[in-house]
């Protein structure tokens, strides 16, 4: 999995871009602090979405979307996301 990043210097949310090894992409988007006070939000290619707000250095879901915009917060999380997050420096999800 690689990870590209934008300007990291900048206030404005940085957003950072990853291939799985399924050959998907995955867009990752930090708004705020990346360690404190920060929202996370992932999407799939497909238009999946994982929002997470973040605690302590812990990523909390807070909501996901499918294709279509719908809730789906019965489903386990994909198992790259955690590893995903923590190479962004967060110490894990709170489940």
């Amino acid at each position: 999995m690689s990870v590209k990043t934008g300007d990291s210097t900048s206030r404005k949310p940085r957003r950072l871009t990853t291939d799985l090894k399924d050959g998907r992409s995955v867009e990752v988007e930090i708004s705020g602090e990346p360690d404190n006070h920060a929202r996370v939000d992932v999407r799939l290619e497909c238009g999946r979405r994982w929002v997470f707000g973040v605690n302590d250095d812990v990523a909390v879901p807070l909501f996901d979307l499918d294709a279509d915009g719908y809730g789906n917060r019965s489903e386990e999380l994909p198992t790259w996301i955690e590893p995903l997050l923590r190479r962004l420096g967060l110490k894990g999800v709170d489940q």
